[in-house]
C-alpha cells in the first residue's frame, strides 16, 4: 500500500471506528445481564457440580510433585477462582449465600481475599474502623469476613488469604512522616524494616488466629484455608523489569541510613576488614570495540502528558551522542510520560554491555535508566537501573546483559518525569564489556561508609544484589516460621509473593514455599495523568491474538517453576475494550495446555443489594462484565476438567540457583519458547519431566494484524480473534462466521458431561463479541470512556455464525436465557444450524 493511500487508510478506519456502524443498538445487539444472585441448578451454565462440598471434604488440599493434590483420596484439583477485594470482600449478611451459591454455579472454587487492608472503600469495603484506618479493626467488617468466609465454604470454595496488601505505616503507628514519601504503600522497606516486619505479624495474628464463630473453627484448623500470601508483589529486590535495589536509593531517612547500616554490616560479616574487601572488589575495564552511539546519533523525547518540558542538544566533537538539555517544569501524568532516549542501537542478545556518560541537575535527583525496544511491544531488554545526579558533572556507569533484542531496534531510556528543574546528559557512550570501579575514595569497612552501587555486572554489584537477596529470603523465613510454628498454620499452603518480583533471585526466596504464583495484565490501563486517574488514561486497542509469542500468556509460561505447582492469582485484559472477549478463552486453553493449577480472575466488583448489578463500571470487574463472566462455566470445565490436555512436548529453561548474577530474565536462558506448541518451565537442576502423548492442538493463522487462535482437541474447542468473514474447521465441525464492525469474537464448545464433544450428549457453546453499557463515552480512539461507562442494561453484541457439524448426529439447539435455561429452539437442518440476531444469546445448548 503506498504511504499517501496508507495514511488516508488509517485516517479513515480512525474517524469510523466511533461511526453509526460500531454502535449497539437493537438492530445488531441484545442486552445481557448474568445475575448477581443467579444459582438456578441443573442448567447448561450451572457447572457447581464440580465442586466438592463443603470445601475440605476430602481433607487438606496438599502440594506434591509439582500439582494440588486433595490429601484423602489422592486425587489432583485444579482451581478457577477470582479475587474478592474492597467490598466484595464483605457482603451483607443477607447477600452473602447468595453470592456464594453464584460463584460456585460459575465454577468457582478458590477466592482471594485481596485489599482488605484498602482504605478508599471506607463506607462498605475496608477491615479498618472508619476514622481509624491503618490502626484499628472494624468489627462488624471482620463478623461479615467470616460469615462469607463460612459460606464460601458451604458451596465448596477454598479461600486464599492476603496479608500485607495495601496497609500504610502512618505516623500514628510511631512512623515518621517521612514514611509516606515511599511510594506504593511503602513496599521494599517493609521487608526490611524491623517495625514494619513486627506489624505485618501482629496483623496476621488479628486477622487469622481466632475461631472463626460460624464454623466453630481457628483458622489454622480449617481445611477451607488453603492459601496464605504474605506480601502481595513486593520484593526488595525489585519489581518486574526492575535491576536489583533500583530505587531504594530515593528513600527518605531515616530509612536510607538503616539500608546503608545493614549493607555496611553484611558487608563486614562477608570480608571481615577493608583488605578483604578490596581483594573482591578489584577496579577492572573490559569494554572493548566502538560504541553503539556517536557525535551524528539521535536523541528522541516523549511528552505524553503535555507537561513544561523542553529538550534541546547540541552538538559536540567528543566520543558519544550528542549533549542533551531536559528542563522539566511540570508533568500531569505518570513519570514515564517524560523520558528521552537514544534509539535505533544494535545489541546482541546475551552479551553484557556497559553504558557510560556523564551527568548533572540542578539539583540532586534520582533518574530511572532502562533499556526497551524502541517498538511495539516496546519489550525490557534487560537494564533497568539508576543513578542520582547532583550539581557537579559526575560520570556514571551501568552494565547489562542483553536480552529478547532485535538488530537495530534497541533504545537505551532516561525516564524524567518526576524531576523538576534542569538535567544535562553528555558523552553518553555503549560498549561490549564492563566497568568495575572498585571501592570508591574515602569509603571503608571501619567507617561503614560503603556506597550503595549502581546497576551492572560488577562483583560489587551482585555483592549489593546479594545483600539484598539475603535480607529478603531471610525476611520470607521469619514470616513463614512466624506464621506456621508460632500461630499454627503448617497445613496450609504459602508464598511470600509472586515468583516474577525479584526477577530470578525469587527462585532462592520461594525455595521454601509450597507452591509459585504469578500476576500478568494485557493492556493495563496507562494514567494520563496523575496514577488511577478515573478520567484520563488509556487501554490500549490491541487484541493478544496479534501479540507475538501471545504477550502476557508467553511471559507467564516461562515463570512456571518447576517441580511445583503454579498459580496465576491476577489476570485480566482490563475494559474498556473491543477485544475483552478474546481474554477467557485464551486464558483457560493456555493454563489447561500448559498444566497449570489455579487460575484466578482480577476482579470480581461488589455485587448484593446494596449495589448497581446491571452494568460494568470499572477496567477489571468480572462479576457485571458479561464480555468474560459469560465464559466462566466454559472456562470451569475445560481448566478443571483437564479438557485441554496439557501439550506433551516440554522444554524446560534450565536456569543455576545463581543464574540471577548474569540475568533476571528466564527469557535470556532459552529462545526455544512457544505456548501453542510446548509446555515451559524454569528448572535449576535437570528435571526430569515425562514427555506424553496430547491430542491437543493449536494453531494462529492471520496476516499479524487479524490473527485467530483455535485450541482444539476431542473434548473442547477455543476460538478467539477476528474471525468475521472466516470459516473455521475443526473435527466436531466447521463455524462460519459472518462480518461484523470489528470481525472480533471468542466461542468456546465444552461438553456437561466430560465426554469428547462427538458423543456428549450435552454441550455449551459460549459465543461473545463486543459487550457495552448503554451510552459509554467512547474518545475518538476508541482506548477510553474517561469515567463515562454508560447506563444499563450491558448489552452484547450479535455474532452471526453458522455451524456445521462434521457428523450427522441429530441434535437439539436452544438458545439460553441468562441463568442458562432454555430460551427458543434453533432451527437444525443439513448437520447446520444458525445463531443471529433472532437468538439473542451468548450462551446455547446442544443435546443429543
Amino acid at each position: 500500500m503506498a504511504l499517501l493511500s496508507l495514511i488516508a487508510y488509517v485516517a479513515g478506519f480512525q474517524s469510523s471506528i466511533n461511526g453509526p456502524q460500531f454502535r449497539l443498538d437493537s438492530t445488531n445487539s441484545f442486552p445481557f445481564v448474568i445475575p448477581w444472585d443467579d444459582a438456578v441448578s441443573g442448567t447448561a451454565t450451572d457447572v457447581s457440580f464440580l465442586n466438592a462440598k463443603p470445601a475440605g471434604k476430602n481433607g487438606r488440599i496438599i502440594a506434591k510433585d509439582g500439582h494440588f493434590f486433595e490429601a484423602t483420596t489422592g486425587k489432583r484439583v485444579r482451581f478457577f477462582g477470582t479475587n474478592l477485594g474492597a467490598r466484595a470482600a464483605f457482603p451483607l449478611k443477607e447477600d452473602a449465600p447468595k453470592i456464594a451459591a453464584h460463584l460456585a454455579k460459575m465454577g468457582i472454587n478458590i477466592v482471594r481475599f485481596h485489599h482488605l487492608q484498602n482504605d478508599w472503600d471506607k463506607e462498605f469495603g475496608m477491615i479498618w474502623k472508619k476514622g481509624r484506618e491503618h490502626i484499628e479493626f472494624d468489627p462488624v467488617q471482620v463478623d461479615r469476613l467470616d460469615f462469607f468466609f463460612a459460606e464460601l465454604k458451604k458451596q465448596g470454595i477454598y479461600t486464599n488469604m492476603n496479608l500485607q496488601t495495601t496497609r500504610k505505616m502512618v505516623p500514628e503507628l510511631g512512623f515518621p512522616a517521612s514514611t509516606l514519601e515511599i511510594p506504593n504503600f511503602q513496599k521494599k522497606v517493609d521487608k526490611l524494616n524491623d517495625r514494619m516486619i513486627g506489624l505485618q505479624k501482629q496483623y496476621a495474628k488479628d486477622l487469622i488466629d481466632r475461631v472463626n464463630p460460624y464454623t466453630k473453627l481457628k483458622y489454622r484448623d480449617d481445611p477451607a484455608l488453603m492459601v496464605i500470601e504474605i506480601n502481595n508483589e513486593n520484593s526488595l529486590v525489585g519489581w518486574p523489569g526492575e535491576s536489583p535495589g533500583q530505587g531504594l536509593e530515593k528513600w527518605p531517612e531515616p530509612y536510607q541510613s538503616e539500608l546503608r547500616a545493614k549493607w555496611n554490616n553484611w558487608l563486614k560479616a562477608k570480608y571481615l576488614n577493608d583488605v578483604g574487601l578490596a581483594k573482591a572488589w578489584p577496579t577492572r575495564d573490559t569494554r572493548s570495540g566502538a560504541s553503539a552511539t556517536t557525535p551524528k546519533s539521535k536523541w528522541t523525547w516523549e511528552n505524553q502528558s503535555n507537561g513544561d518540558v523542553t529538550y534541546t542538544t547540541t552538538a559536540s566533537d567528543a566520543e558519544g551522542a550528542p549533549l542533551l538539555t531536559a528542563v522539566i517544569k511540570s508533568n500531569p501524568g505518570p513519570n514515564w510520560n517524560v523520558q528521552a532516549h537514544l534509539g535505533g542501537l544494535t545489541l546482541v542478545n546475551g552479551k553484557t554491555y556497559t553504558v557510560q556518560f556523564q551527568g548533572k541537575a540542578d539539583k540532586k535527583v534520582g533518574v530511572n535508566i532502562d533499556s526497551r525496544l524502541d517498538m511495539p511491544d516496546w519489550r525490557f531488554l534487560g537494564l533497568g537501573g539508576s543513578v542520582e545526579l547532583t550539581s557537579d558533572w559526575k560520570t556514571y556507569s551501568l552494565s547489562w546483559t542483553a536480552i529478547a533484542t532485535e538488530p537495530a531496534h534497541a533504545r537505551l531510556g532516561f525516564v524524567l518525569g518526576d524531576i523538576r528543574g534542569t538535567v544535562q546528559i553528555k558523552n553518553l557512550t555503549i560498549r561490549e564489556g564492563t566497568l568495575e570501579t572498585g571501592v570508591e575514595p574515602g569509603q571503608t569497612l571501619v567507617r561503614g561508609n560503603i556506597g550503595i552501587p549502581s546497576a551492572g555486572t560488577s562483583a560489587k554489584y551482585n555483592d549489593y544484589a546479594t545483600f539484598l537477596l539475603e535480607t529478603e529470603a531471610n525476611y520470607s523465613t521469619a514470616m513463614r516460621k512466624y506464621l506456621r510454628t508460632d500461630l499454627g498454620f503448617d497445613k496450609v499452603n504459602m508464598i511470600d509473593s509472586q515468583i516474577s518480583w525479584g526477577g530470578l533471585t525469587s527462585l532462592v526466596r520461594e525455595k521454601n514455599m509450597e507452591f509459585a504464583d504469578n500476576h500478568a495484565y494485557w493492556n493495563h490501563p496507562a494514567f494520563i495523568g496523575s496514577d488511577w486517574d478515573p478520567k484520563n488514561y488509556r487501554v490500549e486497542r490491541n487484541a493478544l491474538v496479534n501479540s507475538p509469542d501471545l504477550g502476557t500468556l508467553k511471559d507467564l509460561s516461562i515463570w512456571r517453576v518447576a517441580g511445583k505447582p503454579y498459580s496465576v492469582s491476577e489476570y485480566n485484559h482490563p475494559a474498556p475494550s473491543d477485544f475483552q472477549c478474546e481474554m477467557m478463552p485464551l486464558y483457560a486453553a493456555v493454563g489447561a495446555t500448559q498444566d497449570w493449577d489455579i487460575l484466578y480472575t482480577f476482579a470480581w466488583d461488589g455485587t448484593g443489594s446494596r449495589e448497581k448489578n446491571d452494568l460494568y463500571e470499572g477496567y477489571f470487574d468480572f462479576a457485571k462484565n458479561p464480555a468474560k463472566k459469560a465464559f466462566f462455566p466454559a472456562t470451569a470445565l475445560t481448566f478443571r476438567l483437564g479438557l485441554f490436555e496439557p501439550f506433551g512436548n516440554f522444554s524446560p529453561i534450565f536456569i543455576p540457583e545463581d543464574g540471577w548474577k548474569n540475568s533476571m530474565f528466564p527469557s535470556a536462558f532459552s529462545k526455544d519458547i512457544d505456548v501453542l506448541t510446548k509446555r515451559h518451565a524454569i528448572a535449576t537442576t535437570k528435571f526430569q519431566w515425562l514427555q506424553t502423548e496430547s491430542t491437543t492442538t493449536a494453531t494462529r493463522t492471520g496476516n499479524g494484524t487479524d490473527n485467530v487462535v483455535v485450541f482444539e482437541s476431542d473434548k473442547a474447542i477455543s476460538i478467539a480473534g477476528f474471525v468475521g468473514g472466516k470459516s473455521v474447521k475443526t473435527k466436531y465441525g466447521t463455524f462460519k462466521f459472518a462480518n461484523t464492525p470489528t470481525n472480533f469474537a471468542s466461542l468456546m464448545l465444552t461438553p456437561l458431561d466430560g465426554n469428547a464433544l462427538k458423543v456428549s450428549k450435552r454441550v455449551l457453546l459460549t459465543v461473545v463479541g463486543r459487550v457495552e453499557n448503554q451510552n459509554m463515552g467512547w474518545n475518538a480512539a476508541r482506548d477510553s470512556v474517561s469515567d463515562q461507562w454508560g447506563t444499563a442494561p450491558s448489552s452484547a453484541e450479535v455474532i452471526p455464525v453458522t455451524v456445521t457439524l462434521a457428523a450427522s448426529t441429530p441434535v437439539k439447539v436452544s438458545s439460553l436465557d441468562s441463568t442458562g435455561k432454555p430460551k427458543k429452539a434453533l432451527s437444525f437442518s443439513n448437520k447446520s444450524f444458525e445463531i443471529n440476531l433472532s437468538s439473542r444469546s451468548a450462551w446455547y445448548e446442544i443435546t443429543q
